[in-house]
């Protein structure tokens, strides 16, 4: 199990999570960077996860799992609430990746849970549950003069918030989740036909 030490190491790995645009009507891209502190990529893999379904805890699992690494410190999600208001569980990932769990949101979570409400009348609650589960998200004014919401598992917010400013180099997300969404979006794209 990886510890509040090992994401305190000059040369940590985190697994950078990001989701691309829909695939399809129902479907949505994980798309995962390895990066080490320095920004060296070390390794990049990509799950699918249904848009409005309740499999994004699954995904990310599935997508540490196919990495295979053992020197992975920490994941790194760009938002815990995703893919259609596909809520993932940052306790559940932590406990089944033994990983601390970060997520990075842009956006405070206002309004959700009459979004979620509205949305799924007939398991909203479930979602709203897991949303109040990850905690309230902590504002984090960036070196770069912006704000994000962090919300943590398996690691103390000071500890999250340190690194979280470490590796953001510029603009509004740590270099691992900036990676990660080229990457999804990358993964997003048809291939031409020729």
């Amino acid at each position: 199990m990886r510890t509040e030490a090992s994401l305190s190491k000059r040369a940590v790995r985190l697994l950078g999570i990001a989701e691309s645009s829909p695939l399809t009507a129902t479907i949505a891209v994980l798309a995962g960077v390895v990066m080490r502190a320095d920004l060296i990529i070390d390794g990049m893999a990509s799950e699918t996860v249904h848009i409005g379904g309740m499999d994004a805890s699954d995904a990310v699992i599935a997508l540490v799992h196919r990495l295979g690494r053992e020197d992975i410190g920490g994941i790194l999600l760009h938002g815990s609430v995703i893919a259609g208001y596909n809520v993932i569980d940052l306790r559940y990932v932590h406990d089944a990746t033994r990983l601390p769990v970060m997520s990075v949101s842009q956006e405070p979570q206002s309004d959700l849970r009459a979004i979620l409400q509205d949305k799924f009348p007939t398991d909203w609650q479930s979602r709203w549950h897991l949303v109040e589960q990850n905690g309230h998200p902590h504002s984090l004014r960036l070196p770069t003069n912006n704000t994000v919401f962090l919300q943590c598992h398996g690691t103390r917010t000071d500890t999250a918030s340190r690194l979280v400013k470490r590796l953001t180099r510029f603009g509004g997300i740590p270099e691992p989740l900036r990676v990660a969404r080229l990457f999804a979006r990358a993964l997003a794209i048809p291939p031409s036909t020729r």
